[in-house]
């Protein structure tokens, strides 16, 4: 073979090496000894590991840059860390309760649940936008990452208090009306429609809940599940989409009850992911290409001897990436 062919093979082949991905981001949360809450970053193996801070329910940015989480005190705040910890973290939110962390599409912005508000910060411009006040029953982004939108029970914070959903350009547009059914909360948007639970409220029991779509701009509601809820239990909170959304990521939940489910967000169909409703595998996230689902054992209240663990979304045995860790997020 000429010397120019194997240099320009060469040279190929370098440049997909270089081109490859690294290693997506994993964050996790350890338990020691005396009940402090240790948060760490690895990579999306479990390999690599490094601890964070303290505190609890890590979230990292679609881009693995940025890792979230809520540092508990007398006033609990939201740290926000780069990912390789080539910065001390910062104080972006502070309050007696915080809620839901969740990361923008673009990873530029953080939604973060404050009390009874609802702000999005802006990473690079490090200010926030209030977006909503009242009850939050759940919040999204716009998969162009320019939107939110949010459930709202308004003054009422009854477990079962009507919900609708609304929408909310980030830049400070009118906040628009997506529902008007009193029964909507727990939005996923995705590029088909925004999906959420309806909620069916009950005497003497918790709210049940099905799977809906609607378009954002209120029109085009369409049902996608149609599950017989047990008592003490309430259903599908929808967690995560593939990137194609051909694939739905829900938590089964209710008391004593977590357990991931696969959905079928055109046909409806659903699978559990586990046979043990109080201590099987809980579902945290879902790989961009639908094939993997993150997530962990023991039920919805782990201890110190559960794992983080991925199971393949069709099904099959779970494979373990942090022993005697919990409450996990990556960027896969």
């Amino acid at each position: 073979m000429a010397r120019r062919t194997i240099t320009t093979l060469l040279g190929a082949t370098m440049t997909l090496l270089l081109a490859a991905p690294a290693h997506a981001t994993l964050v996790y949360v350890k338990q020691t000894a005396d009940l402090d809450f240790r948060v760490f970053v690895a990579d999306d193996d479990g390999s690599d590991p490094h601890r964070l801070g303290l505190g609890r329910s890590p979230t990292v940015s679609p881009d693995g840059r940025w890792v979230a989480w809520i540092s508990e005190g007398d006033t609990e705040q939201v740290m926000l860390r780069l990912a390789d910890r080539s910065r001390k973290a910062r104080v972006v939110g502070r309050s007696e309760s915080m809620g839901e962390l969740r990361f923008s599409p673009d990873s530029k912005s953080l939604g973060l649940v404050q009390g009874r508000r609802l702000f999005v910060y802006d990473i690079k411009a490090r200010r926030s936008f209030k977006a909503a006040s009242g009850n939050i029953r759940g919040f999204s982004f716009s998969v162009d990452s320019k939107a939110v939108v949010f459930g709202t029970s308004g003054t009422d914070a009854s477990f079962d208090a009507p919900s609708d959903l609304y929408r909310i350009q980030i830049d400070g547009g009118p906040r628009v009306r997506v529902t008007r059914d009193r029964k909507s909360l727990n939005p996923l948007w995705g590029a088909g429609g925004i999906i959420h639970d309806r909620q069916l409220r009950r005497t003497a029991d918790a709210p049940s809940y099905n799977l809906f779509e609607i378009q954002p701009d209120g029109g085009s509601l369409r049902r996608i599940t149609a599950l017989r809820i047990p008592n003490l239990v309430s259903g599908l909170i929808p967690l995560e989409l593939s990137a194609n959304g051909k694939r739905l990521l829900a938590e089964f939940v209710g008391q004593d009850t977590s357990v991931g489910f696969a959905v079928n967000p055109e046909t409806g169909r659903v699978r559990a992911l586990s046979r043990d409703s109080e201590n099987g595998f809980v579902a945290a996230n879902l790989s961009a290409d639908g094939t993997t689902v993150l997530g962990q054992t023991g039920g919805p209240a782990p201890d110190r001897s559960d794992n983080v663990v991925t199971m393949p979304y069709r099904g099959g045995k779970a494979k373990v990436l942090v022993r005697h860790a919990s409450f996990p997020d990556w960027s896969r």
